[in-house]
């Protein structure tokens, strides 16, 4: 029995020593805590600015700056430029493949025709007839997927013009992306017989760089473009006549200038057409004597 109250006793004083031990321990670790704390507060106070971690109540991800001073700050940024850049791209692709898909929907729909036995034509009229139609149908086929295209396409002309970033706006794949970007809706808008819209795109299109001024399509498409406002205002009795004679001015300057990249100044297709621009400005000078 005397044995049996000895050991009871024993694990009694060792529970109360673990306990104390235990205590101790956790009071050190609190402490030291504490102490690191405190170290962080001071550290902070003597750099004067308390604040900076701190929680606030500030809804940032919420604010839209009603001054747009303010939000064009957030254009100048590179990860806005790289994002809107990305969105030009994506629009630029979905005109391209519309394009694509009418090419390849104009072929197949003429691989079709091409292998029909038109065993009910008895005469030269309806296979005439029948020609023409066909011609009626991809012409429609290609105006519906141009109109459909320029959409993407003025999207994406109206994002690059949204990039600020300096640094984006000189790279070489900004630059080559952009001129590309200005070919396709050029070229698209020309075979909708759309004029007007082509001309500030590639004036734009040729201060690009120097590679795009010596384009001999781009001043083909100009020259083209001022010619047709030029017949547009000499259909009008208001017209100013001072306006058709800009147009006609800058027709004629952009035609030698792509000849001359075309062909040379010294070659025979550029001394012919400056034969024509000759002729051209001088009966508008003697219309003018005229008048």
């Amino acid at each position: 029995m005397k044995n049996k109250n000895t050991i009871n006793n024993i694990l009694i004083a060792t529970l109360i020593l673990l306990s104390i031990v235990i205590s101790i321990l956790a009071y050190n670790l609190y402490a030291q805590k504490e102490e690191k704390k405190a170290v962080a507060v001071e550290e902070k106070k003597e750099e004067g600015k308390p604040w900076e971690r701190e929680v606030t109540g500030w809804r940032i991800k919420d604010f839209k700056p009603y001054i747009k001073a303010m939000k064009d700050l957030e254009k100048l940024t590179l990860e806005y430029a790289e994002n809107v850049l990305r969105i030009s791209i994506d629009e630029f692709s979905t005109g391209i493949d519309i394009l694509e898909d009418m090419e390849f929907e104009v072929l197949k729909f003429k691989q079709t025709n091409k292998e029909k036995n038109m065993l009910n034509e008895r005469w030269y009229w309806q296979e005439i007839d029948r020609k023409n139609r066909e011609r009626r149908q991809i012409s429609l086929m290609k105006t519906e997927a141009k109109m459909k295209s320029i959409t993407y396409f003025v999207k994406a002309i109206n994002h690059l013009d949204d990039i600020q970033s300096g640094e984006v706006r000189k790279r070489p794949e900004f630059v080559n992306f952009q001129s590309r970007l200005y070919q396709v809706y050029v070229s698209t808008q020309y075979d909708l017989h759309n004029f007007l819209p082509c001309i500030p795109i590639l004036e734009r299109y040729i201060a690009i760089r120097d590679e795009n001024r010596k384009d001999p399509w781009a001043y083909k498409y100009l020259s083209s473009c001022y010619a047709f406002m030029e017949a547009v205002l000499n259909k009008y009795r208001h017209a100013s006549e001072e306006k058709i004679t800009q147009y006609k001015q800058k027709k004629n300057r952009y035609l030698l200038q792509a000849a001359e990249l075309k062909y040379g100044v010294d070659s025979v297709q550029y001394k012919h057409l400056q034969e024509i621009v000759e002729r051209d400005e001088k009966r508008t000078e003697r219309l003018n004597d005229f008048q």
